[in-house]
């Protein structure tokens, strides 16, 4: 591993800290429980807006998605909860410049305040939102997205993307990704 993969991956250990071992966790499926999170990223619990965000944080840590369904899961148990679109998203960001330009990163800040180091391990994915637009998502942790917010979409245009025939290339971490079309 290089000293540029070491620092990234140093970067990306220090941003993300202590990610709660879903995948090492076995619990029985017990239902659903009444959350429903928006396709703006708010999170509801019997029809009445969270407005804790230490709640929602503890929420999200244990947020977990298999087969399209997303689910809060802990060691003894898996409830189905309810998500219109992405359960978080991308509402802020910043550049990390390592000394080798090639591997300057770009940082994600989530609407909880979580950030995560745009790269291999994190890529960016186009598909399409509930109404069929193609939009870019941030891939997480345990099969987790999180939507890129218009605002950082259009600063990602503006300030960072570099055509490449039809589409818009960005550059993070020693990666290429499209922002579409």
């Amino acid at each position: 591993m290089s000293s540029n993969e070491q620092a990234l991956a140093a970067l990306s250990q220090q941003l993300e800290g202590q990610i709660a071992p879903l995948d090492q966790w076995s619990p029985q499926q017990c239902g659903t429980i009444d959350i429903h999170i928006t396709a703006d990223g708010r999170w509801f619990h019997h029809g009445t807006e969270i407005k804790r965000a230490r709640l929602v944080k503890l929420f999200a840590s244990v947020l977990w998605r298999e087969q399209g369904q997303y689910y809060l899961k802990t060691p003894v148990e898996q409830m189905a909860i309810r998500v219109d679109d992405a359960p978080l998203l991308i509402v802020d960001w910043r550049l990390a410049t390592a000394q080798n330009a090639a591997h300057s990163a770009v940082i994600c800040i989530d609407n909880i305040g979580r950030e995560f180091v745009l790269g291999a391990q994190h890529p960016l994915l186009i598909h399409a939102d509930p109404q069929g637009q193609k939009l870019p998502y941030l891939q997480l942790p345990y099969g987790v997205q999180a939507k890129l917010a218009r605002t950082v979409y259009y600063a990602w245009a503006e300030q960072l993307a570099q055509p490449q025939g039809e589409e818009f290339i960005i550059y993070s971490a020693g990666e290429s990704f499209s922002l579409g079309g």
